[in-house]
């Protein structure tokens, strides 16, 4: 177990399985960077005013964040971010996915209604990040929660 201090001098202990839930919700977001970094070149000319190649970059921008974030900082804001950050990334891929929404304002249409690996690959990895980090989000004790480290 790892001991860590908290600003009110309490040590706080990690377990094994905290610590290998927060690795696999940052490996999940890990694949999902790499994916929408690899993929974002080859939608770039799918544009509006904004590409879905630059969408792809952004999400794999904040994707990195949120998995940095969850290895670093032990604090429900953090897993709420990566739930924030999952969830939109897996609702946007199953949206696209079914529904033809059609451009809307700057964004492009981004309809695609196939699966192939890359894209199974990384609705996969956010749903385990987002259910990852909903497993790790504090619950309340006796009707509180825990104070922030």
């Amino acid at each position: 177990m790892n001991a860590l201090s908290s600003p009110s001098g309490r040590v706080r202990h990690r377990s094994a399985g905290e610590v290998i839930a927060r690795v696999v919700v940052a490996a999940g977001f890990g694949y999902d960077a790499y994916a929408h970094f690899d993929l974002a070149a080859n939608f770039d000319a799918n544009r509006a005013l904004i590409s879905q190649g630059m969408l792809f970059r952004a999400e794999a921008v904040v994707a990195v964040l949120a998995a940095v974030l969850v290895l670093v900082i032990r604090h429900r804001a953090a897993m709420l971010f990566a739930v924030l950050i999952g969830g939109s990334a897996l609702g946007a891929v199953l949206l696209y996915r079914y529904v033809d929404l059609g451009a809307l304002g700057p964004l492009p249409d981004m309809y695609e209604p196939t699966w192939y690996p890359e894209k199974t690959l990384s609705a996969i990895a956010e749903a385990v990040a987002v259910i990852g980090a909903v497993a790790l989000l504090p619950k309340p004790s006796h009707g509180k929660w825990p104070a922030p480290d």
